[in-house]
Formats: C-alpha cells, structure tokens, sequence
C-alpha cells in the first residue's frame, strides 16, 4: 500500500462561519446606523437644534450598546473605540444643541450644568471601571503558573 497522499494547499484557508457571521452583523449594524443617522440629517426636516438632539441621544444609545458588547466579548479592539466614539459624538451633538438653541440663557445654564454632571458621571464611573480591571489584571499577573 501506497501512503496516502497530503491535500493540496489551495492556497488561502477559508474563514471560519463565526467570523463570516461576525463580519455580516458588522456589516448589518453600519448600514442601520448609516440609515438612522441619514434619517436625522437630510430626511427627517427638524430644526437643526431637534437634529442635533436626536443624534446626541441616538449616539449614547449606541455607545452603551458598543459599551456592552465590549463587556461581553473577549476581542475589545473594536467595541471599545466605538463605545467612545459614539460617546464623544453623542456629548458633542448635546452641547452643540444646547448651544444652537434658542432658548433663554438661564435654560441654557441649566442643560448646561445638567449635561455637564452626566458627562462627569459617566467618565467618573469609567475611571473606576477601568482602574478596576487593571487592578484585576496585576492580580491575575501575579499567580504561579503551576507545572
């Protein structure tokens, strides 16, 4: 009997059906995204101040959800930027908006410092989140790899 012979390599390996169905979720969740802010922008006909509102509270929806897949998953390279991205866009629009609008100015001061101790918050419980899992981290560094 002859030895069998080893299979041809066809070059590139074919990805796994887990990363094809992660690439389709991506692809699916930039195109809602796209869409819902291309509502806001050109379709919608608010004022520019209601525009820019609607995009602050639609990006801190999707900060906290790219927030808690970065919780929930083992590869954080791209939910973490993203969480923080749409968490600088969606601070970013409010204050803008609160800056557009026109309102009397004491209303103004008062979204203002209301908006001012949300952003403080939320950094604040980011820095003990983060500070946290460093922590954890020298921890889990520290332990004896038994043979």
């Amino acid at each position: 009997m002859q030895p069998a012979e080893p299979p041809a390599s066809g070059g590139m390996a074919a990805p796994r059906l887990s990363s094809v169905i992660l690439i389709a979720i991506g692809a699916i969740a930039v195109i809602v995204i796209a869409a819902i802010f291309g509502y806001i922008l050109f379709l919608s006909g608010m004022g520019f101040s209601a525009q820019l509102w609607w995009m602050g509270l639609s990006s801190g929806i999707f900060a906290v959800a790219f927030y808690v897949v970065y919780a929930g998953t083992r590869d954080k390279r791209f939910s973490r930027p993203l969480a923080a991205a749409f968490f600088v866009i969606s601070v970013g629009s409010f204050y803008a908006a609160v800056f557009t609008n026109q309102d009397s100015p004491l209303l103004k001061v008062i979204w203002l410092v209301l908006l001012s101790i949300l952003v403080v918050g939320a950094l604040v419980g980011l820095f003990v989140l983060i500070r946290d899992a460093e922590r954890d981290a020298m921890r889990k560094s520290q332990r004896r790899i038994t043979p």
